[in-house]
C-alpha cells in the first residue's frame, strides 16, 4: 500500500513540475516575444513612414506630370485639355493628400502588428 502510495505521490510531482515548467517556458516566450516587439517597432515604424512618403510623393509626381500633359493638349488644341488644366490640380492635390494622412494613420497600427505578430497555435 505504502509504495502504491508513494508511486501516486512521484506521478503527481512529475506533473506539477512538467506543468510549472510549461507555463514558465510559456511566460518567457511571452516577455521576450514583448520586448523583442518593443525594439523592432521603431524600426518597422520608420520603414512604414517610408513608404507613406514614397506613395506620397508618388501621387505629387504624378500630379504635376498630368498637369504638364494637360498644358501641353492645351496648348497643341486637343480636345478636353482646358478642362483637364483647371480640374486636375485640385484632384491630383486631393488624392495626394488624402495618401499621406490615411498613411500616417494606419501607419503606427500597421507596425504594431508587424513588431507583435498574433501567434498561430
Amino acid at each position: 500500500m505504502k509504495k502504491l502510495a508513494l508511486l501516486v505521490l512521484a506521478i503527481i510531482v512529475i506533473s506539477c513540475i512538467v506543468v510549472g515548467s510549461a507555463r514558465a517556458e510559456e511566460q518567457e516566450n511571452s516577455f521576450v516575444n514583448f520586448w523583442r516587439g518593443v525594439f523592432h517597432w521603431p524600426f518597422n515604424a520608420a520603414k512604414n513612414s517610408a513608404q507613406v512618403i514614397g506613395d506620397t510623393g508618388v501621387k505629387a509626381v504624378n500630379t504635376v506630370a498630368d498637369e504638364g500633359k494637360a498644358i501641353g493638349g492645351t496648348l497643341t488644341g486637343q480636345e478636353g485639355a482646358a478642362e483637364d488644366l483647371v480640374t486636375n490640380p485640385v484632384t491630383g492635390t486631393a488624392e495626394t493628400v488624402k495618401t499621406g494622412v490615411v498613411g500616417a494613420a494606419e501607419m503606427p497600427g500597421k507596425s504594431t502588428q508587424e513588431s507583435w505578430p498574433d501567434e498561430k497555435k
